[in-house]
Order: structure tokens, then C-alpha cells, then sequence
């Protein structure tokens, strides 16, 4: 699922395209790609991040040198190395599959948006090309099928709206839980002070 891009038939791209030019439809075809959700949401969410990331963990490299070891300098060094990414790996996995989940459920909200605009936009066609007999194309010369025309887009502006507003809620939902996991990240990346590496670097 989201593995290619959804896009608007060649004969509903036009209605919109001629509609929306003149400013009486409000619809507006997404202009976010949903593959590239899916792509994030394997990346954030695949096994060998997962493998890598306990690949590095340092626990037993920590433990063995706090064994044998003991003093302020080792007491950085441990301090250092449980502040880098790799030592927090339980944090990272549980984040990564968050941010997974949050991408690969944007890539759902956009799939069905787009289809569900699909099949509207197709009834569109079909209700102005019986109230116009395809004078829509390019335009109807005839002012009451032109208004009648305008009334009917009307209807389905306010019909989108109400999945307009569900899809923008999930989005936003979603960007807001990636937003939120961005705090362990940013965390992470201030505890590389130059300070912190050189005092690692130097055990």
C-alpha cells in the first residue's frame, strides 16, 4: 500500500483545473506525495535499525571497564558513552517505531483521501456533464447552466470539507507525535559538547 503515487485522472484533473481557475471550486488535489510517507515510515520502522541499534549499545563494554576500573575519569567515561544515541537504545526503538507508525499513518490518511476525492470528483463530472451536456468543456455560453454548474460545485465543496477537516486531523496528529519524539533527538545531539567528546575520546 502508498508503494506509487495516486494522481487525478486526465479528465478530473481538467474539471478542477477549469473550476478552481475561475475561483468557484474550493478543492484543492494534495500536493504531498504519499510514497514518500511509506519510505519514511519503512525506514523509521525497519528491522535492520533495529539490529543496528543494539548492535552499539555499549552496556557490556561500560560494565566491564566499571569492573576493572574505578576514579573520576572513568566515571566520565561511562557518563559519556550513556549519554550518546547508542545508549539509549531502549528510548530510540520505542521512538523510531512511533514515528514509524505516525508516517505510515499519514500514508494511509493521504491513500484515502485521495481516493475518496477520486470518486467524488468523478460524480462531479458526471452531475455537471448532465446539467451541461459537456459544455463545461472548456465553458457553457448559457448563464443558467453556467450558475446551475457553480451551485452544484458548491454542494461538493461543502460535502469535501468534512473530509477535509478529518484528513487535516490526522495529519496534524501525526506531525505532532513526531514533533514530540524530536525532543529525545535533540536531546541526544546538545549532549555532543565538545567538551563531553574530547573527555570520551580520551579513555
Amino acid at each position: 500500500m502508498g508503494n506509487e503515487k495516486i494522481t487525478l485522472p486526465a479528465d478530473l484533473l481538467h474539471l478542477v483545473e477549469h473550476w478552481t481557475a475561475e475561483g468557484t471550486m474550493k478543492f484543492r488535489w494534495p500536493s504531498d506525495d504519499e510514497v514518500n510517507f511509506k519510505a519514511g515510515g519503512d525506514r523509521w520502522g525497519g528491522v535492520g535499525v533495529a539490529l543496528e541499534l543494539t548492535r552499539l549499545n555499549p552496556e557490556d563494554a561500560i560494565k566491564a571497564v566499571l569492573q576493572k576500573n574505578e576514579g573520576p575519569a572513568i566515571e566520565a567515561f561511562a557518563a559519556y558513552w550513556r549519554d550518546v544515541p547508542a545508549r539509549n537504545v531502549d528510548d530510540l526503538l520505542t521512538s523510531f517505531k512511533v514515528v514509524s507508525a505516525a508516517l505510515l499513518a499519514m500514508n494511509a490518511a493521504l491513500i484515502a483521501y485521495k481516493q475518496t476525492s477520486i470518486e467524488q470528483l468523478a460524480e462531479l463530472k458526471k452531475e455537471l456533464d448532465e446539467n451541461q451536456k459537456w459544455a463545461w468543456l472548456p465553458w457553457s455560453d448559457d448563464k443558467k447552466i453556467h450558475e446551475h454548474a457553480q451551485r452544484i460545485i458548491g454542494s461538493f465543496d461543502d460535502l469535501n470539507e468534512y473530509d477535509v477537516d478529518d484528513f487535516n486531523g490526522t495529519m496534524n496528529n501525526c506531525l505532532a507525535l513526531i514533533k514530540k519524539e524530536q525532543a529525545l533527538y535533540d536531546g541526544i545531539r546538545d549532549r555532543f559538547t565538545p567538551a563531553a567528546e574530547n573527555a570520551g575520546q580520551s579513555l
